[in-house]
C-alpha cells in the first residue's frame, strides 16, 4: 500500500528538508522514508517538522 502523499504543502515541505540535506545520512534517511512509503507522522519525526503545523483538516 502506498502511503497517502496527497498533503501538498507538507510535500513541499519534505522535498525542502531532502534538498537541504543532500548527501547526507539524514538527507538520505528523510528521502527513503518519503520513496518508501513511510507514513507523514514518521517523517515528520525524524525531519524535525512539526506535523500539527501540515495536518490537513
Amino acid at each position: 500500500m502506498m502511503a497517502d502523499r496527497s498533503n501538498q504543502r507538507l510535500n513541499e515541505a519534505i522535498e525542502n528538508m531532502i534538498r537541504m540535506w543532500d548527501g547526507t545520512i539524514h538527507g538520505q534517511t528523510i528521502r527513503n522514508m518519503y520513496e518508501n512509503g513511510s507514513d507523514y507522522e514518521s517523517i515528520c519525526e525524524i525531519a524535525g517538522i512539526e506535523y500539527e503545523d501540515y495536518e490537513e483538516e
